[in-house]
């Protein structure tokens, strides 16, 4: 009898390891979000259009996931906030919408945001890892690492806050400004800075 209860516990304990290995490749968060997934888009685009029937902004991207807390997933979004003044584009690898009403969009990864003046077609260029965007307010804000590119200026520092239908920009920390005039380069370094981009 001892030699089938050693036989049963080295059975059990087998069984025991491999379904702790299986449960180990798998992420918790995947387990709970496969079940939780309300509605799923692939190669989507939606737009948002005011009372007078103009664009506001147009959403694309590779895949969307909502869940049933609606809770949004975004895998690689393009998104174009229009403006009277000015067009900004904002691409990255990856977006949540913690409301799923596109109030709020939080950008990971690969941020890239560029916007062009309708005025006079200047484009400002801004680089950074992590980014929110407050769709209706059209301010972009982030506590990472942050490179701005103008025509004649390039400017690294910690931390933005960008109003994109004002044109402010204010770089919250450890600026440096690199600015080429007539054919000669000057540099800016400070604390913080304000700028206007228009």
């Amino acid at each position: 009898g001892i030699s089938s209860t050693s036989e049963i516990n080295k059975t059990s304990l087998l069984a025991f390891l491999i379904a702790c290995s299986f449960l180990n490749s798998v992420h918790p968060d995947d387990l709970l979000n496969s079940m939780s997934i309300k509605s799923e888009l692939h190669n989507f685009s939606t737009i948002k259009k005011n009372k007078n029937l103009q664009y506001e902004w147009e959403l694309k991207g590779h895949k969307m996931s909502q869940y049933n807390n609606n809770i949004t997933h975004i895998s690689r979004p393009k998104l174009v906030i229009y403006d009277e003044d000015s067009e900004t584009k904002i691409n990255s690898e990856t977006a949540v919408d913690p409301s799923g009403k596109l109030d709020e969009i939080y950008l990971k990864d690969n941020v890239f945001i560029s916007s062009k003046n309708s005025q006079d077609s200047t484009i400002t260029k801004m680089y950074t890892s992590y980014a929110i965007v407050y769709v209706s307010n059209n301010l972009i804000e982030t506590d990472r690492d942050v490179t701005i590119i103008t025509t004649d200026s390039k400017t690294t520092g910690k931390g933005f806050s960008a109003n994109m239908e004002t044109g402010v920009i204010t770089i919250l920390s450890d600026v440096k400004r690199v600015i080429t005039e007539n054919d000669k380069i000057r540099t800016i370094e400070g604390n913080q800075m304000i700028y206007n981009t228009n």
